[in-house]
């Protein structure tokens, strides 16, 4: 018996944002290790392209386009998964929107959409998915957060009070569903290089911003990595915490970094 075990061999996974970025390595890594994977995401042709690269792992894929903002939507991946895969295992949250200005600023719609999409949108998936792990004698949720939620940059505060919520999200459920034998996690990734972060991540490496200890931006596949970890044999002891992959943002300290005062896209 091999002292570590990160096989996710006869494991079914839906993957949220599941087309690009983190969602993408995620479900790849998932794939190398044996899962069979369901990615779901609202763009039609980056699903079909993360699609077509998950299935030369040789494991079954399938996508699914949806907006994970509507219950609707969320309730037909699940159905579709079980329908078409026969269950699930393994469920990461990992759509979120990131709305831009300070806290003070934030508009009420605009407010209880990011709540919406980032907490309530998690959690009813995650009910959903409860009843097919429990079916199956347990499973594994794996909420995307991030190092906001635990430190927050001025001028981003909606986004981050969403992601403090998802991470006390994963303590409760964590201990209400040990039971079920389903465990919950988060990982809190920093400044991770997806083409939603393109232009931040240009300033921080053009400006030479501070940044991190390490000095530089995180790459997807490290935070998979961990994702394929808490989802293993291996991580079978891991559950209601929040697991910070930020290149040593948060554990530094204060950081002299710019305010983000306004979306660094525009």
């Amino acid at each position: 018996m091999s002292v570590v075990d990160f096989s996710l061999d006869g494991k079914i996974a839906i993957v949220t944002g599941g087309s690009k970025g983190i969602g993408r390595a995620i479900a790849m890594g998932f794939a190398e290790h044996g899962a069979d994977t369901v990615i779901a995401a609202r763009g039609k042709d980056a699903l079909a392209d993360a699609e077509e690269a998950i299935a030369r792992t040789g494991q079954r894929v399938l996508n699914v386009q949806a907006d994970i903002s509507k219950a609707s939507d969320r309730e037909t991946l699940y159905r579709r998964t079980v329908d078409e895969f026969g269950g699930v295992d393994i469920l990461v949250n990992n759509v979120a929107v990131l709305p831009w200005g300070p806290l003070a600023d934030a508009e009420e719609a605009q407010f209880l959409d990011a709540m919406k999409t980032n907490v309530w949108a998690p959690l009813h998936l995650s009910t959903l998915c409860r009843e097919s792990m429990c079916a199956r004698g347990g499973g594994v949720i794996i909420n995307i957060t991030s190092n906001q939620g635990i430190r927050p940059d001025a001028g981003i505060g909606t986004y981050a009070l969403t992601k403090a919520a998802l991470s006390n999200m994963a303590q409760l459920l964590g201990k209400e569903w040990a039971r079920d034998g389903i465990r919950v996690s988060c990982i809190a990734p920093g400044l991770i290089r997806t083409d939603l972060t393109t232009a931040r991540v240009a300033q921080i490496e053009v400006d030479g911003l501070p940044l991190n200890p390490l000095q530089r931006v995180g790459e997807p596949g490290e935070i998979a990595g961990l994702a394929v970890f808490l989802a293993s044999p291996s991580g079978a002891y891991a559950t209601g915490m929040t697991y910070v992959v930020d290149g040593g943002e948060v554990s530094s300290g204060p950081a002299d970094i710019a305010v983000v005062t306004a979306d660094p896209k525009k």
